[in-house]
């Protein structure tokens, strides 16, 4: 069956230029990840403890919580690239890429202002004033470095050249990882992590603006021209408001871990993360089979060739399903010993939890099918209607279930609203229907 699902997926090769490539660069980025985060554990765990690792893993959470305000940004600067490279729209291209750089940046610049004076104030009431160096201001950098450097990286997806953007995002892993099992045995805090994270955004930074500006050229900063207010218009407008409204739901959605550390701790939110790291890690290879194709998505939609995003999307959701199936069974009865392999005496020890987190993974990851064509088709409010729907009830069953459940209850809120409706929902969207006109 498996030899079937993967020949199934090698003949997208033909209808998807490219496909075959981005995804298999993709599992070799996503692999190099995962070793490097769930390699660093331990030492997190040794180094900084319970209970400073919670509160890593809550800051992480933050910084990833902070692109609700600016996702109206992203999908659509990655649409507009992908358009302009369709229609040899150089000029386009370049403007997409500055006004992303002004955008992003001084987004984040005022989030680093706005997060920094929130922190002094609070902590001249009676806070650590010394967690602001090696906590706070490291952090406040890399977020700056991060969000001026993500145009590039987008216009690879964008440009249907997701294989190359991989290979300097591989090596970015790779910095990160030297950087911090250098550093955290000598340091022993938190300025560790966040000094590796700028390291390797900085190399990926030079490779990345290097890459542009010898193929296309023009793309570094340059001054704010009249040709880039229709660019910013376009994204800035009704486009943009969908793609906030929808990017701020899905950030919701995988806030788990803040949610459980607001409600129990820094610890508790600690322990959330050893319950829930390897199925979301799963989720995350499984995800990139649909996200990967979303550059073609895009290419067919604009070129208006519909029939074969209809093939494309139903052959395949088929052989998404089987293989989604059979990776969830398998989490069902061996997660308990993956997370045992991982954290030995700090995984949680209820059986019933993994069983549940199965499910999860099965839910929330088939549903990133039509979810990543609806994406991709700017086929926003369905998505946002449906999303909202499971924010709010997801939310009300946490509230409901963690004084009973506690770590599990993210898990369980999850299932809970994907069985009862959001599930069948996101499978019979209007992008479906419209795709097989």
């Amino acid at each position: 069956m498996l030899i079937s699902i993967f020949s199934r997926l090698t003949a997208l090769k033909t209808s998807s230029p490219g496909y075959l490539s981005a995804l298999i660069s993709g599992y070799l980025l996503m692999g190099a990840y995962m070793v490097v985060q769930f390699g660093l554990t331990p030492l997190y765990l040794k180094y900084l403890g319970e209970q400073q690792f919670g509160l890593l893993m809550m800051l992480l959470s933050f910084i990833n919580f902070v692109a609700v305000g600016i996702t109206w940004m992203s999908g659509g600067l990655v649409r507009k690239i992908g358009e302009c490279w369709v229609k040899t729209d150089l000029d386009g291209f370049r403007d997409a890429i500055v006004v992303g750089k002004y955008v992003y940046t001084l987004y984040a610049s005022l989030v680093v202002v706005a997060g920094s004076t929130v922190f002094l104030t609070a902590t001249s009431v009676g806070g650590n004033g010394e967690s602001f160096v090696y906590t706070v201001l490291p952090a406040c950098f890399y977020l700056v470095l991060n969000y001026e450097a993500l145009p590039e990286r987008q216009a690879f997806f964008g440009t249907n050249n997701q294989a190359t953007g991989n290979c300097f995002e591989l090596t970015r892993v790779i910095v990160f990882a030297c950087l911090t099992l250098w550093l955290l045995p000598r340091v022993q805090n938190m300025s560790a992590v966040w000094y590796g994270l700028i390291g390797s955004v900085m190399v990926q930074r030079l490779l990345t603006g290097l890459y542009w500006q010898s193929h296309v050229g023009g793309t570094g900063w340059r001054r704010f021209s009249q040709e880039m207010k229709p660019v910013f218009r376009r994204l800035a407008g009704k486009q943009g408001a969908g793609y906030v409204t929808y990017g701020a739901l899905l950030l919701l959605l995988q806030a788990d871990t803040l949610l459980v550390g607001f409600v129990g701790g820094a610890e508790m939110a600690g322990k959330f993360v050893l319950l829930w790291k390897v199925p979301e890690a799963i989720g995350l290879l499984l995800w990139k089979i649909p996200s990967s194709i979303e550059p073609r998505v895009i290419s067919l939609d604009a070129s208006g060739e519909h029939s074969k995003l209809q093939g494309i999307y139903i052959t395949g959701r088929r052989w998404f399903l089987t293989l989604t199936v059979l990776v969830s069974l398998s989490y069902m009865v061996g997660g308990h010993w993956l997370a045992e392999l991982w954290v030995g005496e700090f995984a949680p020890d209820a059986g019933w939890m993994y069983i549940a987190g199965g499910l999860a993974l099965f839910f929330n990851t088939f549903a990133r099918w039509p979810i990543s064509f609806s994406y991709a088709m700017i086929r926003l409010p369905e998505l946002i209607r449906v999303a909202g729907i499971e924010v709010i009830g997801k939310v009300i069953f946490i509230g409901i279930l963690f004084p009973f459940i506690d770590i599990a209850a993210p898990i369980v809120a999850s299932v809970i609203m994907h069985v009862g409706y959001v599930g069948w929902k996101y499978q019979n969207m209007l992008v479906f229907e419209e795709v097989e006109k």
